[in-house]
């Protein structure tokens, strides 16, 4: 999965896995990104294992966030087939997403905003197909749409700079 997205997609699992490669460095994206070597270590040079107070609150929203998309539907399974509930998901992770932004140091704001317009862009393309995404898994040019924006080098490199930040203020 960390090299693209899975056969089942647009599917939930592949969703919240773009999220969380968006927004790694909290909690829970940590363990996955672990997976797909992206998240610092207790060997990386920034890890710092403890929270700046400078950016205590930010760190906080963070972890809220985390775990408002880790509690999503990536671990509802009726979620898949039910576009209410996919709705009601993508609502909680772009208005958290949104107050990170809102939130956010000036040190990554901007990579926070990148972050965020790739998320916008992903909602967007679910709104288009009304959160169904069993009808989205049909038309393959979505696949190919949400692939494209996971996989955009600026959301990447502003990725990188954010769990930078995170480790080495947020001790994540």
């Amino acid at each position: 999965m960390c090299h693209g997205w899975p056969d089942t997609l647009p599917g939930s699992a592949g969703t919240v896995f773009a999220v969380k490669k968006m927004l790694p460095g909290l909690a829970v994206a940590a363990l996955v990104l672990a997976a797909c070597g992206g998240s610092p270590s207790a060997s990386d040079e920034t890890f710092s294992g403890t929270v700046n107070p400078e950016f205590a609150d930010f760190c906080l929203t963070a972890q809220q966030l985390n775990a408002e998309s880790a509690a999503t539907h990536g671990n509802d399974p009726t979620a898949m087939s039910d576009p209410t509930s996919m709705e009601e998901a993508w609502t909680t992770i772009i208005a958290s997403s949104q107050k990170l932004f809102d939130e956010a140091p000036l040190e990554v704001k901007s990579d926070v905003k990148a972050m965020l317009g790739g998320m916008q862009a992903m909602d967007a393309l679910y709104a288009q197909y009304k959160y169904n995404l069993a009808e989205m898994k049909s038309v393959p040019e979505v696949a190919e749409s949400l692939n494209k924006i996971a996989n955009d080098k600026d959301i990447a490199e502003a990725s990188q700079r954010f769990r930078t930040f995170m480790a080495r203020n947020c001790g994540l």
